[in-house]
């Protein structure tokens, strides 16, 4: 007797998808391109279940994100699955889940916290805590400059990629913590132990549940008691025993070591339960998050078992052209459903400033016409947005950014532009209270400086700062006294000379000795390393900054008439209040979304490079180029192109 086969409502599944849904399988893992519907295909095969009797509660779906989780919901409502249905469903995302079941074991009194407003006191705290070790064998390691709010955001960027890897616990290490575990951790000494000083303030010295928790610390918890000496995993008496039919987990290419230890967890206590899991292993781009493809590969296969494999390969986003040209750079089938047609176009400019001017003229040809929405503009860098973004200025052209501050407002850019008014003594490009206390924080960072207020000494130094700041800002000519007295007197005797180097070649306004000497004279990586932790922070600040030289060069006149320049462009820039049609932003932002007009800058050979290897970045070109519907473009040099261009099959090799 056949099983009963769930008709969806609104669509007609592929034969793929009919394979996906009906098929039964102890663990079975879609490979799924972008575009091709995974989302849909999982709701299919959970409505599957749900149409061979399994109750809602006997469901459990665990996405990466808040926003998987409502469109999950929504395709489910979509495809027929009634409200009431959908509603009982356990759908979560694995922070979520974890909160809930370390909720019904440690009961109500762990402290949710939010924002980084609510973290940053523990985080100063653990810095303070790590500072004053009287054991400590390595203090020069420790010694960073004034804590700030940059600092304070990059710990907890590094913490969540040590307890998403739960790369710590991995190790076997005896004794205390060195600057070669560090290494081994790719992380700094600093980091290392401020995130052990912090680790001691959250559990808080509780018996039995630690005193607060931020993003991602459920999941991590939960994950910790598993692998640990508790044995939370070990014996009959589980919370993980739910009785479950079916689990199933969306976007699993996000998957983390923590993620991967409960969904192994899940799976040892519901023996009876199917599981599936739909990803595209070529979307790892999370690795800053410890996201690993292997966890749909080879760890699977080792740690929970053989599965069964199916593909999920037509794009329903885009059309055959760009469907052709993913798949060669993946390395895999690719098809497209249905008729529609994506243009790929290329665009070829000898130099950084033309493919600017270029892309401009684009923007302003995209916004005259109304057949296509939104055209998004994909990143490798930041500072690749420095001459793009100042052409757009000059056509009067608005635009939005995502994930990346427009560069004007930059916090090394602020830095030097604040350096050049006070060595003229001229303030007048910062016209409001806000672009002042911009520039001051900027200062206050870099320079390692500290407020020296015995009216503020009651107070932490993150909190002082900001009250001396919001008090400096009001009048116009408070700048110069701040700047004075309290960014150059306390600077640090690292970042001193430096600034006040800086700050001759700002004063003395000729563009050749700026040009040669600027970059060498501020040192801003080395800045950078005084007072931030994440390397990927320290080279966007030396990058950014070196975009900003040559915007002065190329401007070629005065270093004061360069800079009026810019204050005129971000006068230009706030009053526009952004334009939603045409936006900027990191290729990490766009993941999981989809664009009429997607176009790619500075796509030749070098360009298209971070931190990340060779595999991480052809997989971010992949995300890149398959969020677009309608239009592609893609901007390189002729005379040097990014060898992924060639592997997509969209130029030859001379």
């Amino acid at each position: 007797m056949s099983d009963p086969i769930f008709v969806p409502a609104a669509i007609r599944p592929s034969s793929e998808q009919l394979l996906i849904q009906t098929t039964r399988a102890r663990h079975l893992l879609i490979e799924a391109n972008a575009g091709a519907a995974k989302t849909t295909t999982l709701a299919l095969r959970i409505a599957q279940a749900l149409q061979r009797g399994a109750s809602p509660e006997m469901v459990l779906a665990l996405t990466y994100t808040a926003p998987a989780v409502q469109a999950l919901q929504t395709q489910l409502r979509l495809i027929g699955v009634a409200p009431a249905q959908v509603a009982a469903l356990r759908i979560h995302t694995f922070e979520s889940f974890s909160a809930e079941v370390l909720k019904a074991i440690e009961g109500p009194g762990v402290q949710q916290l939010m924002s980084l407003e609510q973290v940053r006191p523990y985080v100063l705290r653990a810095i303070e805590r790590a500072q004053s070790w009287p054991d400590e064998r390595y203090p020069d390691e420790l010694a960073m400059t004034a804590p700030s709010e940059a600092l304070v955001e990059g710990l907890l960027q590094s913490f969540a990629v040590l307890k998403g890897g739960l790369r710590i616990e991995q190790q076997a290490w005896e004794g205390a913590a060195s600057p070669e575990q560090a290494e081994e951790l790719a992380c700094d000494y600093f980091t290392l132990r401020v995130r052990g000083a912090y680790e001691a303030i959250r559990r808080g010295g509780h018996p039995d549940h630690p005193a607060f928790r931020h993003e991602g610390d459920a999941c991590y918890d939960l994950a910790r008691a598993l692998v640990g000496e508790e044995g939370l995993a070990a014996g009959d008496a589980s919370p993980l025993d739910l009785g479950l039919a079916l689990v199933v987990v969306d976007e699993m290419h996000d998957t983390n070591r923590a993620m991967f230890t409960l969904l192994k967890g899940l799976l040892q206590h519901n023996r009876r339960a199917a599981f599936v899991g739909v990803g595209d292993r070529d979307q790892v781009i999370h690795s800053q998050a410890a996201a690993e493809a292997g966890f749909m590969g080879e760890h699977f296969e080792r740690e929970i078992g053989l599965p069964l494999r199916l593909p999920l390969t037509a794009s329903h986003r885009f059309g055959a052209t760009l469907a052709q040209a993913a798949g060669a750079l993946a390395r895999k089938p690719y098809a497209a459903a249905g008729a529609r047609a994506t243009e790929v176009r290329l665009l070829p400019a000898e130099s950084h400033a033309l493919q600017a001017q270029f892309i401009a003229r684009l923007a302003q040809e995209h916004l005259a016409q109304s057949e296509h929405q939104e055209l998004r503009l994909l990143l490798r860098r930041p500072s690749q947005s420095v001459l793009i973004e100042r052409e757009l200025l000059k056509l009067g052209i608005g635009y939005a950014t995502q994930d990346l501050r427009p560069f004007l407002q930059r916090r090394e850019v602020l830095l030097v532009r604040g350096l050049q008014a006070f060595g003229i003594d001229d303030y007048s490009g910062f016209v409001d209270k806000a672009q002042r206390a911009q520039v001051l924080e900027a200062l206050m960072l870099f320079s390692g400086a500290w407020i020296d207020s015995t009216e503020l000494r009651h107070v932490d130094a993150v909190t002082a700062q900001r009250r001396a700041i919001d008090e400096a800002a009001a009048p116009p000519d408070g700048m110069r006294d701040f700047i004075a007295n309290q960014v150059l007197r306390t600077a640090s005797s690292f970042a001193l000379p430096r600034l006040q180097a800086a700050m001759e070649l700002l004063r003395s306004g000729g563009l050749r000795a700026f040009s040669q000497g600027f970059m060498q004279a501020l040192d801003p990586a080395g800045l950078a390393r005084a007072v931030l932790v994440r390397r990927e922070d320290i080279l966007q600040v030396r990058d950014n900054i070196a975009q900003l030289v040559q915007l002065v060069l190329a401007e070629d006149t005065s270093v004061a008439d360069a800079f009026q320049l810019l204050h005129a462009l971000a006068q230009v820039q706030q009053r526009q209040r952004g334009q939603p049609r045409v936006t900027l932003s990191s290729i990490e932002a766009a993941k999981g979304l989809e664009f009429d007009h997607v176009l790619i800058p500075h796509l030749s050979r070098g360009e298209f490079v971070g931190e990340a290897g060779a595999a991480e970045n052809r997989n971010l070109l992949y995300v890149a180029m398959t969020r677009a519907r309608h239009r592609l473009t893609l901007g390189f040099n002729p005379q040097s192109p990014s060898r992924f261009l060639i592997d997509a099959g969209l130029l030859t090799e001379n």
